[in-house]
C-alpha cells in the first residue's frame, strides 16, 4: 500500500512540474504575441504596409516612388505589400505558437 501511495505522490509531482511548464510557456508565447507586428515595403519603396497579429493594417507609407503611379497600381501595390506583411506576421504567429502545441 506504501508503494501504491508513493508512486501517486510521484505521479501528482510530475504532473504539477508538467502543468508548470506549460503555464510558463503560454506566458511566454503571450508576451510574445502581444506586441507582434510585421513591416513589409515594396520593391521600389513606394509602398511599406505594417500589419499587426491579428491581420488588421496599423500601418501605411509612401515613398517619393508612389508620385509617378496611377491610383490603380498604387492600390495593388498596398494589397500586395500588405498582403506580404500580414504573411511575415502569420509566419511569426504560428513560430510563436508551435512550441505551445508540440508540448502537449
Amino acid at each position: 500500500m506504501e508503494q501504491l501511495h508513493g508512486s501517486a505522490e510521484a505521479w501528482l509531482t510530475d504532473y504539477r512540474r508538467r502543468i508548470e511548464e506549460i503555464r510558463v510557456r503560454a506566458e511566454r508565447a503571450r508576451e510574445e504575441l502581444a506586441g507582434l507586428s510585421a513591416t513589409a515595403s515594396s520593391t521600389d519603396g513606394a509602398v511599406t504596409a505594417t500589419v499587426g497579429r491579428d491581420g488588421a493594417l496599423s500601418g501605411l507609407a509612401f515613398g517619393p516612388a508612389a508620385e509617378g503611379l496611377s491610383r490603380a497600381r498604387l492600390a495593388e501595390l498596398v494589397l500586395a505589400t500588405a498582403g506580404d506583411a500580414g504573411a511575415e506576421v502569420a509566419a511569426r504567429v504560428a513560430a510563436v505558437v508551435r512550441p505551445l502545441a508540440a508540448g502537449s
